[in-house]
């Protein structure tokens, strides 16, 4: 019984990583512009590097996959091993974003598939995060620093929705720090006041 539920917990975080591991930028680069989203702009595999370079639909169908993927994941690790599952999933789903087995490991930065994650584990989170997001966008034009807030926003409010869940809280933490540190160049280029802002417009 031990080894069967040992099993069913590595079918599902492997294949939680390997359905992450799919880059939907990527792929619509390649499919409609021969093209390779690394290549481009900031050069990461993600929705807001998509929306600069091929516009708002190509980027809305972006955040549809990459919202997707980790879903997809969350509801097969409830399937195999049940509701605890969950979390650690779609975890690995964001993982597998950021480190696409397919991509010799260089994806984006799992903003959107950790946004669907904790929208599916639990909207009262995704809602604090969210509120975050759209405040710092809108002060500031900056949506990196909004994401950056938002990382570091999940396991507050991990500790706070669930007190005592350990696992939870090393999980949140954990991919918090992944997402931040995918982030570093944005970092570099906020001190020094080089990063783009929403609505801003190129320089000729």
């Amino acid at each position: 019984m031990f080894a069967d539920s040992v099993i069913a917990w590595a079918i599902t975080l492997v294949c939680a990583y390997l359905m992450g591991s799919f880059s939907t930028s990527i792929t619509v680069a390649k499919l409609f512009y021969h093209q390779d989203i690394r290549k481009m702009g900031s050069g990461n595999a993600g929705a807001t590097n998509t929306l600069r370079n091929y516009g708002v639909k190509k980027a809305l169908l972006v955040m549809l996959g990459d919202s997707l993927k980790a879903i997809l994941a969350m509801v097969l690790a409830k399937l195999l091993v049940g509701q605890d599952g969950v979390l650690y999933a779609g975890s690995m789903a964001v993982v597998g974003h950021i480190f696409p087995a397919y991509y010799g490991l260089r994806g984006g930065k799992g903003v959107m598939s950790a946004a669907a994650m904790i929208l599916f584990f639990d909207w009262r989170m995704f809602l604090v995060v969210l509120v975050i997001f759209a405040v710092v966008v809108v002060l500031t034009r900056y949506v990196s620093l909004a994401s950056i807030l938002c990382a570091a926003a999940y396991p507050v409010s991990m500790v706070v929705f669930y007190p005592g869940r350990w696992g939870y809280w090393a999980a949140s933490i954990a991919l918090a720090a992944l997402v931040i540190g995918k982030h570093h160049a944005n970092i570099r280029r906020l001190l020094h006041g080089q990063e783009s802002k929403v609505g801003a417009k190129k320089k000729a």
